[in-house]
């Protein structure tokens, strides 16, 4: 979504009280149209975000650190230039429009004092940063708007700024009547976008469904007054008295922020915040770190669902290679009755009529009919002794491709539950390693410390309990961190967490069997189902054979015990 005019000027008041006065201390520009502040304020350093991005257009303060490229825009050298050192004389918004001015006190490059103003238009695809010199004219901008894409306006260096076209009228300028009369005859909702400056069409449904029982079509010329009166008063409302709020939808996805909670939305998935610029930051945040989690996610499982596919079809031809030793002892047994009744046969016969000495049973032997008895017989031999032989290659080469499979397989499923982008650098380091993806042009894989960030869960009994979020950790936790006397547990046959149960030496207690094993069970690919069976251990009797891959063990003398995921319990034992 776009910020409104209403959030912003929220956003602006904030901003305006805490940064008038700031020093400029640096500016940095990690993207084409983004630019970072680092400014110094009374109560300590901060950054102020500011973007002309044609889909996220804002302006806020910021926790989040984004890197800047090797190469500087020349923008931003150009802001370096004139603003570096320059201190924020005030933060002003075009009414209830979309456009907001910093006024800066600095030095031009003769360091003669200057005044300039750094606007920031959010207008969409349309979005624009314009440094405007104390004589009303453009110094230069982050986009370039020539008379080729808009005869209207020109933003262009020397061309005299203007503000962009206003043709809404500003709510909070004026008296109720002539807000009355700017909505007269409207439709409804969004009539109230068309009128009014700083409403968006999620605040106009929500202004309508506050005050209408059903929102008709056109406003009522007899309720047009007290309509008017109910929005000022909500808009007077929301900046005396702002509850900004971020709305998720299930998934956990920020879909909207608002400055009051908006009653459309279920308060279940609401997350409020104590500024503004907090819930614009965290909205923001939140949503460009799901995004690149995503998109990072969709092209690791591209990989593991190419090379899933190769692997099992290489398992399927060696499994139709085993069966096919079946025909074995049918060809043995052509072989033998050939041998048994060679004085009986002759060169040019297709087929032989033989008895079964071992069933009784009279039945047809193909014969090769270029060839002796004895040379058919010598072949079906040399087709026994070929098929056992592809039988013991295709057997070793089948247990490698399952191993594989399973390795692949977890893999996967790491990389389907991966809710931090460190998960998923794992699955791709781990992909880069064994060959199955190579390195784009200049990029790094760093591998983080195994043991960083394990899940940690409190037992009921006051034991600890460790799960691992990849297949290094669990390698790392049941190989390296877990005693002999702990335990290890793990799903049955299928891709998961390993997790460990700390007893300190102690007895196994039958309530930590069951929290553990539902842990395991509730973090595997199974967890959907009703029940899944766990295997669990004491981890002496847990090793890794020798060349296996990360994550994978074999283990001996354990229990198995049969529960159902749960996650509500998993979160509730789980330490944050």
């Amino acid at each position: 979504m776009t910020l409104d005019g209403l959030t912003l000027c929220a956003l602006t008041r904030e901003l305006s009280a805490l940064l008038t006065g700031a020093k400029i201390e640096k500016i940095n520009m990690p993207q084409k149209d983004e630019i970072i502040l680092l400014l110094h304020t009374r109560e300590g350093k901060k950054r102020l975000l500011l973007s002309a991005s044609g889909s996220d257009p804002r302006l806020h303060l910021t926790d989040q650190q984004k890197p800047n490229p090797d190469k500087a825009f020349n923008f931003c050298m150009f802001l370096r230039k004139y603003l570096s050192g320059g201190r924020v004389e005030g933060i002003d918004q075009a009414g209830l429009e979309r456009v907001i001015c910093m006024h800066i006190a600095a030095k031009d490059e003769m360091g003669i004092p200057c005044r300039y103003a750094l606007y920031i238009e959010i207008m969409g695809k349309y979005s624009n940063i314009i440094l405007v010199h104390e004589n009303g004219k453009v110094m230069d901008s982050i986009k370039h708007i020539s008379v080729d894409t808009s005869s209207k306006r020109q933003v262009l260096p020397g061309v005299r700024y203007e503000l962009p076209p206003m043709d809404k009228f500003n709510p909070l300028a004026a008296d109720t009547r002539e807000i009355a009369a700017a909505l007269s005859g409207k439709n409804l909702p969004y009539g109230l976008v068309e009128a009014l400056e700083g409403i968006s069409p999620q605040t106009a449904e929500e202004l309508c469904a506050r005050f209408f029982a059903e929102t008709p079509a056109l406003l009522p010329q007899e309720q047009t007054q007290e309509f008017a009166e109910f929005v000022r008063a909500y808009l007077e409302q929301a900046l005396a008295h702002p509850a900004p709020c971020v709305q998720k939808n299930m998934a956990g996805v920020p879909v909207f922020l608002s400055l009051l909670p908006y009653a459309a939305y279920s308060e279940q998935n609401r997350q409020s915040f104590a500024t503004a610029n907090e819930a614009v930051d965290y909205y923001y945040a939140r949503r460009d770190f799901l995004q690149k989690l995503e998109q990072s996610r969709a092209g690791v499982m591209r990989v593991l669902k190419k090379n899933i596919a190769r692997v099992e079809k290489k398992l399927k031809i060696q499994w139709e290679t085993i069966q096919a030793a079946e025909r074995t002892e049918k060809f043995r047994l052509y072989g033998e009755l050939i041998s048994a009744n060679i004085y009986q046969l002759r060169r040019g016969m297709a087929k032989a009529e033989l008895v079964n000495y071992y069933t009784g049973e009279t039945i047809s032997v193909p014969l090769d009919v270029s060839l002796s008895p004895s040379a058919n017989a010598t072949k079906y031999f040399k087709k026994v002794t070929k098929l056992k032989n592809g039988v013991a290659i295709a057997e070793k080469q089948a247990a490698q491709y399952e191993q594989e499979l399973e390795y692949l397989r977890e893999l996967e499923y790491t990389a389907e539950c991966a809710q931090e982008l460190e998960d998923l650098q794992e699955v791709r380091s781990e992909l880069v390693r064994y060959g199955y993806l190579d390195l784009a042009p200049r990029e790094k894989i760093t591998r983080s410390d195994p043991l960083e960030k394990p899940m940690e869960f409190l037992l009921s009994s006051g034991n600890k309990a460790l799960a691992g979020r990849n297949s290094r950790q669990n390698d790392a936790l049941t190989l390296h961190v877990a005693e002999d006397t702990d335990y290890w547990f793990h799903a049955k046959n299928q891709p998961g967490s390993h997790v460990i149960l700390f007893t300190g030496g102690g007895e196994l207690l039958d309530e930590d069997v069951i929290e553990a094993a539902t842990i395991a069970a509730t973090y595997c690919r199974g967890s959907k189902a009703g029940k899944v069976e766990i295997d669990y251990a004491p981890r002496k009797n847990v090793w890794k054979a020798n060349g296996a891959r990360p994550g994978m063990v074999n283990y001996d003398h354990y229990w198995s015990i049969l529960v159902s995921p749960d996650a509500a319990l998993a979160e509730r034992l789980r330490r944050q």
